[in-house]
């Protein structure tokens, strides 16, 4: 049971690990404030995952988890 809950929790921290600071990227280019006023956090995260966008091609290589927690993040801000 011990080695259950380190095996998981260390897996939690290495997908959180992943996930820190992959928001900077969306910033390059966007104003959480007015880019996306009025926008639904799931608006937001379909954009986001469009990736017929030029700029956002390379979100392809995120997890839907993955975007979900960078959009959470940046609409806190």
């Amino acid at each position: 049971m011990k080695k259950t809950l380190i095996a998981l929790s260390a897996t939690a921290l290495f997908s959180l690990g992943a996930w820190a600071g992959d928001e900077e990227l969306c910033l390059d280019c966007h104003e959480p404030a007015e880019d996306w006023e009025g926008m639904s956090a799931e608006e937001v995260l379909a954009t986001a995952a469009d990736t017929s966008i030029k700029r956002h091609a390379d979100n392809a290589e995120f997890s839907e988890e993955q975007l979900k927690a960078i959009v959470a993040t940046l609409l806190e801000k």
